[in-house]
C-alpha cells in the first residue's frame, strides 16, 4: 500500500514537467530537435514509434523529439481533450498526415499548427487538419507532404 502511494505522488510530480523530450537516435550521431505543443501527437519518426498513451497522459505542455540529422518522415495529428461541462469531456482527435523534412544537424525545428480556442473550432482543426514543420530560427517552413516540395 505505501508503495502505491509512493509511486502515485511520482507520477503526480512527474505530471508537473513542462516539457518532455523523447529521443530517437544511436549514440554518436549529430542530432536535431522537433518541438511540438500538447495538442499535437507524433505518432512516428520514420516508422519509429514515438508517444504512447502513458507519456501523453503524464506529461503537459510542450514536447521534443531528438534525432538524428538528415531527411525524415514524421506522422502526426491533432489530439486532445475538450471539457463538456464540469462533469464530462470530449476527445477529438484527428486522422494521422505525414510530412516528410529534412534536419540540419543542431538545428531546431516545431511543429506549426493552429490551435483551437474551442470544442467547435477543434473539431472543424480535426477534420481538416494541417500542421508545418518549421525552422524555429528561421520561421521557414521545411516540410512537404506526399514527395512534393
Amino acid at each position: 500500500m505505501g508503495f502505491t502511494v509512493i509511486l502515485g505522488f511520482l507520477l503526480i510530480l512527474q505530471g508537473c514537467t513542462k516539457e518532455k523530450i523523447y529521443t530517437v537516435y544511436k549514440e554518436g550521431a549529430q542530432t536535431a530537435t522537433l518541438s511540438f505543443p500538447n495538442f499535437i501527437e507524433i505518432g512516428s519518426l520514420d516508422g519509429e514509434n514515438v508517444e504512447n498513451l502513458f507519456s501523453r497522459v503524464i506529461y503537459e505542455g510542450e514536447r521534443a523529439v531528438v534525432f538524428s540529422a538528415g531527411t525524415h518522415t514524421v506522422e502526426l495529428r491533432y489530439n486532445d481533450m475538450w471539457d463538456i461541462d464540469d462533469d464530462d469531456h470530449e476527445k477529438i482527435v484527428s486522422p494521422y498526415i505525414t510530412l516528410n523534412f529534412d534536419a540540419k544537424s543542431g538545428n531546431t525545428y516545431k511543429v506549426s499548427a493552429d490551435e483551437p480556442k474551442d470544442r467547435e473550432s477543434a473539431w472543424k482543426s480535426a477534420t481538416h487538419f494541417s500542421a508545418a514543420i518549421v525552422d524555429a530560427r528561421t520561421g521557414k517552413t521545411v516540410s512537404h507532404s506526399n514527395g512534393n516540395p
